[in-house]
C-alpha cells in the first residue's frame, strides 16, 4: 500500500482542527452560555434568571461547532493505523 505524505499531512491537519473545534464548541460555547448565568458574569446585560436569545444563540453555535469538529475527526481517522515500516517503505528508507 502506497502512502502519500500529502494524505498523512492532510489527515493530521483535519485531526487537530477537529479537536480544536470540538473543545471550543462544547465546553466553550455551549456550556459557557450556562456558566455565565450561574456565575453572574455580566457579559451582555444582567438578566441571569432567564434563558434568552443570546444564550440560545451561543448554545446552538457551540453545538454546531462541536458537530463540525466531530465530523473533521471522523474524516481524519479514515486512513487507519500506519506502521513505521510502511512509512519507511513509502519514503524509500530501509
Amino acid at each position: 500500500m502506497a502512502i502519500e505524505r500529502s494524505r498523512l499531512k492532510r489527515d493530521r491537519i483535519l485531526f487537530y482542527c477537529g479537536l480544536i473545534l470540538l473543545l471550543a464548541g462544547l465546553p466553550g460555547l455551549a456550556l459557557g452560555s450556562l456558566f455565565h448565568d450561574s456565575a453572574r458574569i455580566p457579559v451582555v446585560g444582567d438578566a441571569y434568571d432567564s434563558w434568552g436569545w443570546i444564550n440560545q444563540t451561543f448554545a446552538l453555535l457551540g453545538i454546531f461547532i462541536a458537530v463540525l469538529g466531530v465530523l473533521l475527526l471522523a474524516f481524519s481517522l479514515r486512513g487507519g493505523a500506519i506502521d513505521k515500516s510502511e512509512i519507511a517503505d513509502a519514503v524509500g528508507e530501509e
